[in-house]
């Protein structure tokens, strides 16, 4: 069973979370064993991930990467990364592709930036 980005940032966050609670020593013996347990629960299923599919990932986000979504339109492409980042929870992963996008598809993104600036801008003058 392959975890997604997000899982496996929530059991990141228990192992980092949980060792700072036995860290700080002042916890029952009760709740270091559950802390401890909770640990070793998180580890075994990262290992057992890694173990499975070493290579697994987001794979719309290799895609992104890779560069294959560069000739959709802005529209499709903000689609695109709009279901990573709700995957993933982590928007790091997706500025550089979207530099590059800009960068590739610069006649587009000004093509739409002008198109609501106009909407936008236009209301307020017919306004004042």
């Amino acid at each position: 069973m392959a975890l997604s980005f997000s899982e496996k940032r929530s059991l990141q966050k228990v192992i980092a979370t949980n060792l700072a609670s036995l860290q700080a020593g002042t916890l029952s013996f009760q709740e270091k064993r559950r802390f401890q347990k909770e640990i070793q629960d998180a580890f075994i299923k990262l290992k057992e991930t890694v173990d499975l599919a070493p290579d697994v990932q987001n794979q719309k986000l290799a895609d992104l990467i890779a560069g294959k979504y560069n000739s959709d339109p802005p529209e499709g492409f903000l689609k695109v990364l709009k279901d990573i980042i709700e995957e993933i929870n982590d928007i790091e992963p997706v500025k550089a592709p979207t530099i590059n996008y800009i960068e590739v598809n610069r006649e587009k993104v000004d093509s739409l930036m002008e198109s609501a600036l106009v909407k936008v801008f236009g209301k307020l003058w017919d306004t004042w």
